[in-house]
């Protein structure tokens, strides 16, 4: 989450969302085998020092400890870099990994961070095989540079995930600018069958609307990451103003929540009703009559499942594909296909 936007925190409603998909990448974590860190800028790693909105290392020692860590040098050797890197070694030593190949997965050379001619800043980008399915990792790039375009399609990758830029930096004089990411964005979508584009580009409502302008000029599939998972995207980032109008937050609260002494669950109840209320998410078509909205407000259930599933429309809902094809299930099945006994 970026730190200030719009000249505001972020918001308890997007602090809670947050803190359940931090607790998501702990948990996959766990089961890990390897671990690529493309850079060590905040928003990318796990850190030793971390603001309340972001992930700490001591969650995930545990979990980086039993697997393969792939990790970009650090730029220059800049202290602050440096020491994020050192964060994440735990017991083992962390060569540098920019142009390693090793089965399944090949990494890149440095490539810029967004423009070169700007920064000194680089990432590492990822290609992951698997059978004969190629998905290519670009973080960071923000579609600038060129030469990192035609690495990508040198990869041949079926699938790119790629930061895209971030129109709510680029000032009314950036046309130039504004013109090399579209054309190199174009150029992905020619060459791509699927494109995801995110990050950066999803923090401000111009960047939904150029996706889907985007999306206009090709027969392949251009997507958010919330799109390309089925279920309704979720634009927090860009919607921090409204959220503040909608749902007002006293000027303590961002110092009670640093010093552990509010409790997010408020918000993010009422965030959720809110977002519906106003039309910006749409829930599945059956959530109002569906037992699991049911056994939530019953308390019977964690609201994970609604909150993940039946508020955002995923389509990847077992309930769901059976209801449209007119199968039985029973009422304690729970969006992923389990059973619980325990709900009756």
């Amino acid at each position: 989450m970026g730190w200030r936007r719009h000249g505001f925190l972020p918001h308890p409603f997007q602090v809670a969302v947050g803190a359940g998909v931090r607790q998501r990448i702990i948990e996959e974590l766990r089961g890990a085998t390897d671990v690529v860190i493309s850079h060590f800028h905040g928003d990318h790693c796990p850190l030793y020092n971390p603001n309340p909105y972001q992930l700490g290392i001591e969650p995930v020692k545990g979990a980086l400890s039993n697997c393969r860590i792939w990790v970009k040098g650090a730029d220059d050797g800049r202290f602050i870099q440096q020491r994020r890197r050192e964060a994440m070694a735990t017991e083992k030593e962390l060569p540098a990994a920019e142009g390693a190949r090793e089965g399944f997965l090949e990494l890149s050379l440095p490539v810029p961070h967004g423009r070169q001619e700007q920064n000194d800043n680089t990432v590492m980008m990822s290609r992951v095989e698997e059978e004969g399915e190629v998905f290519v990792h670009a973080s960071d790039i923000q579609l600038f540079d060129e030469r990192t375009i035609v690495q990508i399609l040198d990869w041949s990758p079926d699938i790119v995930l790629v930061s895209g830029p971030p129109l709510y930096l680029f000032s009314s004089s950036s046309e130039t600018q504004r013109e090399e990411v579209w054309q190199n964005a174009m150029e992905l979508t020619k060459n791509v069958e699927t494109l995801i584009v995110d990050h950066h580009l999803l923090r401000s409502e111009e960047g939904v609307e150029w996706l889907s302008e985007l999306n206009r000029f090709t027969k392949n599939r251009v997507l958010s990451a919330a799109a390309f998972m089925r279920r309704e995207p979720l634009f927090l980032e860009a919607w921090r103003k409204e959220l503040y109008e909608w749902l007002p937050v006293s000027s303590d609260w961002h110092q009670d929540y640093l010093e552990e002494k509010v409790d997010i669950d408020q918000y993010r109840r009422e965030g959720w009703q809110t977002l519906v209320k106003k039309g910006r998410i749409t829930p599945c078509k059956w959530y109002y009559c569906c037992p699991i909205r049911m056994y939530t407000e019953q308390g019977k259930l964690e609201r994970y499942w609604t909150e993940n599933y039946c508020l955002v429309g995923n389509k990847d809902c077992t309930r769901y594909q059976m209801e449209e094809k007119g199968e039985y299930h029973p009422n304690n099945m729970l969006p992923n296909g389990e059973i619980r006994e325990d709900l009756r």
